[in-house]
């Protein structure tokens, strides 16, 4: 359908108020909204009629409401009480004279100024889904848009944090519709005629962003599929400090904790409109995020509205952080060790959250909410696990493997932080640089006949070089290359054990060198001979970590040799396999 629209027009953003979790959400994005919004708007919370079901703010919540010029307005949900989603779903039929109508999850904060964009001239904007867990069955969507009488579309559109293809499908935490456009009924009719046909399976609570692409079919409205800086999905995603998006979908108070940034904005609110600081208080998730950083100095004054001041949660949002990877048995235990005993320096030895999202996503974003999720709990002074015996960080896990509770004693909210994994991060090197451009990655290397001699003497999995075992990397893993994956079967078929080393020793080296423009290599021989000069040389590479001292002595120590345990048939394999990509890094 065709809309004529003015070029600048008013707005009107409407979200859902109403007792409970939702209040405090709610006070937050009105504040967030009020202050960044640069466009002609108004503001408009739906309260869930009837009161007896939904609850209604607290007097305390309706008069900030009042003082942010927030218009209160009515509504009731046209699915029922057992679906609380569907509150939503009436937002689009309130009564407004704005051109341009943006519904907004209450757990959503704006972020920067957000002005009028000529792309909102167009009557429907939205962001595809995160993810695709209602995709998956096209007969499933077959049905849905059959219930109304209509077909397929032939469009897809790819999710825009799992990278699935998919029919049309959006995030309905934020849509922008124009007023005219008859969405808000075409919606909920829509929303109805699935949900009563009993052959739609899995549709809550999905059922509001299942609907909503029907109900643009319906109506025959174009979508506008917008990028993440208008919904960013920050439960999924880290925020991208250098560019922050305008619309923040956090979920939790939890999520603006381990963002700086985020954290600074929810703190610098609560200041300027007390009641919302008041009332946050009162809930410990929420008090949290008004809490300076452990480390940070108490007289410390947190970024505030028009000022630029050095603050920790500022300094934290530009803390340096590190991959630290390379061939097991190559001295990356006792590199962690090393860094460990830094001033402000933080290395966590193969923490067990990483295998998750390396093994389920694509673009594993999960590995830099860990990194986020793990500053933010040393900065609160949580305890973390970490390989420790006795308190002491584990330089060798083949001679003693132990986790235990560590508490870093960090001094300033930018400290180095980093973590380790060989096999994992190794298989996964390219996907880590894109979800972590900017943090540098160390990889240890050792000589073959040492790192083979190792193998063969300790980790029944490297002993046997058992590929098909890996949690990571192994030869059916859909995120590796055809090349890496050729490369695991060969070494999967073969049935001579010392030839399989060799084949991994080779497999590892050829991935470090395809990687070598992007990643530190360090020798183990000059890691133990003279480690001081070794992490000198490690800090100079990490952007930020000019303030961190090696105030410590860090004596050398003696090269673990065990090439007594090689045999013939290992030298034989060794010198056949292992020759050209040795010399390519440097070993004879």
């Amino acid at each position: 359908m065709e809309l004529n629209l003015a070029v600048e027009f008013r707005y009107c953003f409407v979200f859902v108020s109403q007792q409970g979790e939702l209040e405090l959400k709610s006070l937050l994005l009105a504040a967030s909204l009020r202050h960044y919004l640069r466009c002609d708007f108004e503001l408009v919370a739906a309260l869930p009629m009837p009161e007896t079901v939904w609850g209604r703010p607290s007097s305390a919540a309706l008069d900030l409401l009042a003082e942010l010029g927030v218009r209160l307005v009515d509504i009731e949900n046209p699915i029922g009480v057992g679906y609380p989603i569907g509150n939503k779903l009436a937002c689009l039929n309130v009564e407004t004279s704005a051109e341009k109508i943006v519904f907004l999850d209450s757990d959503v904060v704006c972020l920067r100024e957000f002005r009028h964009e000529e792309r909102f001239d167009k009557p429907f904007n939205a962001k595809p889904a995160d993810l695709a867990p209602a995709t998956r069955d096209l007969q499933q969507w077959q049905r849905c848009y059959a219930a109304l009488g209509l077909p397929l579309p032939a469009q897809r559109m790819t999710a825009t944090v799992s990278g699935q293809l998919m029919p049309p499908y959006f995030n309905a935490g934020m849509v922008a519709v124009h007023r005219a456009a008859g969405l808000g009924e075409a919606w909920i009719q829509v929303a109805r005629a699935i949900d009563a046909d009993e052959g739609v399976a899995n549709k809550r609570p999905w059922l509001d962003q299942i609907a909503l692409p029907v109900a643009l079919a319906k109506l025959g409205l174009p979508a506008d599929c917008l990028d993440e800086r208008f919904n960013f999905p920050a439960h999924l995603k880290p925020l991208n400090n250098a560019e922050l998006p305008y619309f923040c979908h956090y979920h939790s108070p939890a999520v603006l904790r381990r963002e700086p940034l985020a954290n600074a904005l929810v703190a610098a609110l609560a200041e300027r409109h007390p009641a919302l600081g008041g009332m946050m208080l009162e809930q410990e998730a929420w008090a949290a995020l008004l809490e300076p950083y452990a480390t940070a100095a108490r007289s410390t004054r947190i970024w505030s509205f028009g000022k630029s001041t050095a603050s920790p949660y500022r300094s934290a949002a530009a803390a340096p952080e590190v991959f630290i990877t390379g061939m097991p048995r190559s001295g990356t235990s006792y590199l962690c060790a090393q860094l460990n005993r830094v001033e402000d320096c933080v290395v966590i030895n193969e923490p067990g959250e990483i295998f998750a999202p390396l093994a389920q996503q694509a673009m594993p974003w999960g590995i830099p909410l860990i990194y986020r999720d793990l500053r933010s709990r040393i900065l609160s002074g949580e305890a973390i696990e970490n390989k420790l015996k006795n308190g002491q960080f584990i330089e060798d896990t083949a001679v003693v493997d132990g986790v235990e509770a560590y508490l870093p004693r960090v001094t300033r909210p930018d400290f180095l932080l980093a973590t380790k994994n060989t096999l994992a991060y190794l298989a996964r090197l390219p996907h880590l640089r894109r979800v972590m451009p900017a943090a540098p990655i160390i990889a240890c290397i050792r000589h073959p006949l040492d790192t083979i001699a190792s193998w063969k003497s300790t980790f029944p999995h490297l002993k046997n070089a058992s590929v098909g075992s890996l949690p990571i990397g192994h030869p059916d893993d859909p995120f590796l290359t055809e090349f890496q994956r050729q490369r695991l079967r060969e070494i999967a078929a073969s049935d001579d054990e010392a030839l399989r080393r060799a084949l991994l020793w080779r497999y590892l080296a050829e991935i470090l060198l395809e990687n070598r423009d992007r990643i530190v290599l360090i020798k183990y021989e000059d890691l133990v001979a003279d480690p001081r000069s070794t992490l000198s040389g490690i800090l100079k590479n990490i952007a930020g970590t000019s303030a961190l001292r090696l105030a410590r002595d860090f004596p050398p120590s003696s090269p673990r040799i065990k090439r007594d345990i090689l045999n013939e048939a290992d030298y034989r394999a060794i010198g056949g396999v292992c020759g050209q990509v040795a010399a390519e890094l440097g070993y004879a």
